[in-house]
């Protein structure tokens, strides 16, 4: 049985930054990890002075750093998760764009500890690679658990209640920190075209954190409903209420919240942009928008189509199928066993 450490610090995090969203990493790993232990993997979870085979860094931390360099020199295998693309700190973090290029600079002698990068998509690698990161690489899906992320019509009604919005309404989500990279200005401009339909609500579930940007700081809400952030265990709710899930955001590394969406039954409405180019098929698994005027019209069509609304369904689904967690996790136990028996990466 090969033995991993995987390491994310997101308690660390917390104890200099109490946040509520957790983000991609601190929901999505632990599901990997069960997963993983389902598959046969023993795993230690934030646990860097155990005995394992093989060390996985999840985050860019100093701490972190200090312990892949470590596992460098000690020539033992070590994997660096591709999560934390530096362009992502552009339209989020205060001042991100004027740390930007120390962001990059750390970043590639970061990953270039590594024995093998693990990229949730092509793009990271890609991105990475820009940069001047010369390791290897391994794409691997995140992964989705559509056992925890199945449509609850029950809870849904109930989080629909919450916020006064009838049955009958077509109800329009996103999810995501309310900063300006997600896409906060195009959602609501995207609502505010629809003023005149009392019928179509929209509702963006997430608030900004502490050394964040607050994109209502510039953008007035016009009608969009910001109930603020909700609970992890209640977001099957969230997503269970909604009749289209819009993700507008301009930069992803993957996206978490688009993959739950879509296993809770959501029909799909993105931004066309690069991240997605490979593996997210405009018409099969979504529509793909490019601006909010491209926005408003693809969502009039899904909300007056109830063939495309149920097409765009399907495909949804599909896309969750074909990220299922149990193959990301046998992904990852594959790379595992490699490294740990003295195997190369291809």
């Amino acid at each position: 049985m090969v033995t991993v450490c995987i390491l994310t610090e997101l308690e660390k995090y917390r104890s200099v930054i109490p946040f509520k969203n957790p983000g991609g990493m601190g929901t999505n790993v632990p599901m990997v990890v069960r997963e993983l232990e389902r598959q046969g993997v023993r795993v230690l979870l934030n646990d860097p002075k155990g005995d394992y085979d093989v060390l996985h860094i999840h985050s860019p931390l100093p701490n972190s750093f200090m312990m892949a360099l470590k596992r460098k020199l000690s020539g033992k295998p070590l994997i660096l998760h591709g999560r934390h693309l530096p362009e992502l700190i552009k339209g989020g973090f205060v001042g991100g764009s004027l740390f930007y290029p120390f962001a990059r600079a750390y970043s590639v002698i970061f990953y270039n500890l590594a024995t093998v990068v693990v990229g949730a998509t092509p793009y990271v690698a890609k991105s990475l690679g820009r940069d001047g990161v010369k390791r290897p690489f391994r794409i691997i899906p995140n992964g989705i658990d559509r056992q925890v992320f199945r449509r609850d019509p029950v809870r849904g009604a109930a989080f629909r209640d919450r916020l006064g919005i009838g049955s009958s309404d077509a109800l329009v989500l996103s999810v995501g920190l309310r900063i300006p990279r997600k896409g906060v200005d195009t959602f609501v401009n995207m609502a505010s075209k629809f003023s005149h339909r009392e019928d179509v609500k929209f509702v963006w579930v997430g608030e900004s954190e502490m050394l964040l940007e607050d994109a209502l700081d510039d953008v007035p809400p016009s009608n969009v409903i910001f109930p603020g952030h909700v609970p992890f265990e209640d977001i099957v709710g969230v997503y269970s209420s909604a009749d289209v899930f819009a993700f507008t955001t301009r930069a992803e590394s993957y996206g978490n919240v688009m993959l739950e969406a879509a296993s809770c039954g959501c029909p799909l409405l993105i931004r066309d942009i690069p991240v997605y180019e490979e593996w997210v098929v405009d018409g099969e698994h979504c529509l793909k928008a490019r601006d909010e005027e491209d926005f408003a019209v693809k969502l009039d069509k899904i909300l007056s189509d109830p063939v495309l609304k149920s097409d765009l369904e399907r495909g949804a689904a599909k896309l969750a199928e074909e990220h299922d967690i149990a193959k990301a996790a046998g992904m990852l136990k594959d790379l595992y066993e490699s490294l740990a028996s003295g195997g190369g990466i291809e």
